[in-house]
């Protein structure tokens, strides 16, 4: 069995194509269980993939392909615009929020053309996340690519020691020159390291046909003309999402870094619960709750604007404050409060 788990989607901004309902509808029909999808520096599509997917008889599995930092997410090197990426995937819902921490951490603390994580803060968030290699823009592709095989290798040992599931990546598309000297040099690590293997075709398009209007999202996203023959593109239309068959084809020489992907699959159990309100919490002063501090504003509002209110607004702010208390929403009109306050 297989499960593809280096998939873009319309969340990958002018960059992936496929839109989640045909993109769950096909994994469906092609006698898939999971799917993952691993879109650019961000987890937009994660909670409709996850209903989508769910509806669908299909597990979910939430992921990011993130970029890495080639030393700190704080500096900002214009010799260094161009970071490296690398496959995430949640395996619970502890691995899950280690995610969203990262994300939220590359965009607040690592923006520099693209949202940024490092080492730092992958090895403080690295409990329950799945890590795997990357396009050839990973840090170990990379380094293999311009001939620094020692580094390379120092790279994966780093990633296999801080992550319990570090797994060496590959892809095969007759457009990248490069990934044939890739792939070589990751079958070299997988033997001096044991390390294990898996197979993605990072997928950008749902069906085969519709490779020419990701190639309009190219031209789009690049400010290219469609007829420009040195412009960005995609050269091959093997970016869709394949059947097993397909990728098991690819790999007659290596059929365990198909049949892995379903081990990997296998392994990620998240579920989230939306029968729950999930409301963000205030930082009341020392002391008080939330009811408290909200009751404390509002009358004292109440007192200067209407110093001598009868006693028909008395109550209605008595019985307002009292459902919104019972209903547990005091966080969520003080954060309100909080950003009106900030905006003005």
């Amino acid at each position: 069995m297989f499960s593809h788990l280096h998939v873009h989607t319309e969340y990958s901004m002018l960059d992936g194509l496929s839109r989640l309902e045909p993109l769950v509808a096909r994994a469906a029909d092609l006698g898939m269980n999971s799917l993952a999808i691993t879109d650019h520096g961000g987890m937009y599509g994660a909670i409709d993939f996850y209903k989508i997917a769910k509806a669908a008889g299909i597990k979910p599995i939430i992921g990011c392909e993130m970029y890495v930092a080639p030393k700190s997410r704080h500096e900002r090197n214009p010799n260094e615009k161009t970071p490296y990426h690398m496959t995430v995937l949640a395996k619970s819902n502890r691995g899950y929020q280690n995610l969203i921490k990262l994300v939220t951490m590359s965009h607040l603390e690592g923006f520099y053309y693209r949202p940024r994580v490092d080492r730092e803060i992958l090895e403080q968030y690295s409990e329950d996340l799945i890590i795997m290699s990357g396009c050839p823009s990973g840090e170990v592709p990379s380094l293999i690519t311009q001939g620094r095989m020692d580094e390379a290798r120092a790279a994966a040992g780093w990633y296999n020691e801080v992550f319990d599931d570090y797994y060496l990546e590959f892809m095969e598309h007759g457009d990248v020159p490069e990934l044939p000297a890739i792939n070589q040099g990751l079958m070299q690590l997988r033997s001096e390291l044991d390390l294990p293997v898996v197979a993605t075709n990072d997928s950008h398009y749902v069906l085969k046909e519709a490779a020419h209007l990701q190639d309009i999202l190219i031209c789009i996203h690049t400010n290219t003309n469609i007829n420009d023959a040195k412009r960005m593109r995609m050269e091959e239309s093997s970016y869709y999402l394949k059947s097993p068959e397909e990728m098991m084809a690819l790999y007659p020489h290596m059929p365990e870094a198909v049949t892995n992907t379903q081990l990997v699959a296998d392994m990620c159990e998240v579920e989230f619960d939306f029968t729950k309100q999930r409301l963000p919490e205030y930082a009341v002063p020392e002391g008080t709750t939330a009811t408290e501090f909200l009751a404390k504003l509002c009358w004292d509002g109440f007192n200067t604007l209407l110093p001598h209110a009868d006693e028909t607004y008395v109550e209605r702010l008595k019985y307002e404050l009292e459902v919104i208390k019972q209903t547990k929403f005091d966080n969520y009109f003080l954060v309100v409060w909080d950003i009106s306050k900030f905006v003005r």
